[in-house]
């Protein structure tokens, strides 16, 4: 029997917020058994802790700097060979449900079949779900319009209903897909992915769930805002850009201890939200005769500050924006195993499809991960590079090293100090190791400049966003967002 292969995707969702990562309060049963059912990757790295420039290199099994697509706002060639393209010309059905990012917004980018439930914040598509809610009486708004919102900086209780709920929309969705897949009785497999739009922010999860973690020891954030005297200027941009972001309108400068914990509470709130949604995809599995031939991988493009050195979001390099979880559970995979390998998002592309018994394209980066499904106990020696517009990174087992293009960086000791607060990059003590992680990432940017490239780079805006953003204008003057 031919396997299929799920991926399972939340946005902005950190390595440490599940139980399988030590956050052991966490409510995440679904999540919980995929870990116990197989291997539980502790290194998976972001190719690029920015959505787009993530997805980007997924698809095309390349770096950053290489696709073209190292910042938002780019998107890759038309008709490259990305992954589920791959896919679909190997014979395989292939379906993406829920949020893509890819552009323009409802590209199909290879897939035979979109769902589209894209960004929260993406108020002017009229995708899936924006018709569904107008179906059921309901309108997709600005996050602003809830009353607290910029009190809370985003942390909200959702005014819709759970039901209503976009990530419930994406799970109700996938469910649907994999009965219908099932009563047509397709002899040929599947790549399938489904992708939930939470844990990103605006924080909001819905009522029945929004104090679920009110009371649990959630850990507080590490470092502060005085950091970034001693980091490079790219940080000191990040929250600058997001109050001036009409999609958001929030000052993070005014960030606290009780905003945080808000925060970090909502955050995980959603998670739990999202697991629902996964224990109902896996019934659905189950019920329709399928879990068994399915490899079932979750993992998230990058993580969330969630107010750790003073920051919101993501864009740059710290842990918590960088590491994401990764679980893969399928057949022929050992069940309740770990592995330390220094993995990164980009590998993915190779592995699925060596798992699929596709051959892999000369152009494609990354290594192939299957050996170490099979045998989770090896350890291969690797460096994780990640990539941003204008910075590149090289994380090895006990340090880190950033190189910025205006000739600044950062380097930290994770053996020594893992918060991160302190940077070394000028210590002379630290002198040769900068030297050293500096070659590693020359090598690596000339090593990987060999190969094909596909020729991403920046997309103009559309109409529906500067429609949307004049509409934004005029209610600002109004002062007609109850929220703010």
């Amino acid at each position: 029997m031919e396997k299929n292969i799920l991926f399972i995707t939340t946005d902005q969702q950190r390595k440490d917020s599940l139980p399988c990562y030590g956050l052991d309060f966490m409510q995440t049963p679904a999540l919980d058994r995929l870990a116990q059912g197989g291997v539980v990757f502790d290194n998976c790295s972001s190719v690029s802790p920015v959505c787009q420039p993530a997805r980007a290199s997924f698809m095309i099994g390349q770096y950053p700097h290489v696709t073209g697509v190292p910042d938002n706002f780019r998107w890759l060639r038309p008709d490259s060979p990305t992954l589920p393209r791959l896919f679909s010309q190997a014979g395989w059905k292939t379906t993406a449900i829920g949020k893509m990012h890819f552009h323009p917004w409802d590209n199909p980018e290879g897939f035979q079949e979109r769902i589209i439930a894209e960004d929260k914040r993406h108020i002017f598509r009229p995708d899936h779900w924006t018709l569904f809610l107008e179906k059921q009486g309901y309108r997709r708004n600005h996050p602003a319009m809830v009353p607290g919102y910029g009190e809370s900086l985003g942390a909200i209780v959702s005014p819709l209903p759970e039901r209503l709920h976009i990530d419930s929309f994406i799970g109700d969705q996938a469910v649907e897909w994999i009965e219908g897949f099932a009563a047509q009785d397709e002899k040929k497999p599947f790549f399938t992915w489904v992708s939930f739009n939470s844990p990103h922010d605006p924080y909001d999860p819905p009522e029945t769930l929004a104090d679920l973690y009110r009371d649990v020891p959630i850990p507080e954030p590490v470092g502060s805002l005085e950091e970034l005297s001693e980091k490079p200027e790219y940080q000191q941009k990040i929250i600058p850009f997001f109050k001036q972001n009409l999609l958001y309108l929030i000052d993070y400068s005014r960030m606290n201890a009780l905003i945080i914990r808000k925060i970090r509470e909502h955050y995980l709130a959603t998670i739990t939200l999202i697991d629902r949604q996964i224990e109902k995809i896996l019934q659905a599995l189950e019920w329709t005769g399928l879990l068994e031939s399915t490899f079932i991988v979750f993992s998230s493009d990058h993580g969330d500050h969630l107010g750790d050195h003073g920051l919101p979001f993501k864009s740059t390099y710290y842990e918590s924006a960088l590491m994401v979880p990764l679980i893969v559970m399928g057949p022929g995979i050992p069940s309740g195993r770990r592995n330390r390998t220094s993995v990164n998002w980009l590998d993915l592309h190779a592995t699925f499809l060596s798992l699929a018994g596709i051959p892999v394209p000369d152009h494609v980066q990354g290594e192939d991960l299957s050996e170490l499904l099979k045998s989770p106990d090896q350890h291969w020696e690797r460096d994780a590079f990640s990539e941003l517009l204008g910075s590149v990174m090289v994380r090895t087992s006990d340090m880190k090293l950033v190189l910025c293009d205006d000739g600044t960086g950062e380097l930290y000791d994770l053996k020594e100090a893992p918060l991160e607060v302190h940077n070394y990059f000028h210590d002379l003590a630290y002198r040769g190791v900068r030297e050293e992680l500096t070659e590693k990432i020359l090598k690596h940017l000339l090593a990987h400049s060999r190969v094909r490239s596909f020729g991403g780079g920046r997309h103009p805006t559309d109409i529906q966003r500067e429609r949307c953003f004049a509409e934004i204008k005029a209610r600002l003057e109004a002062e007609g967002y109850p929220g703010l």
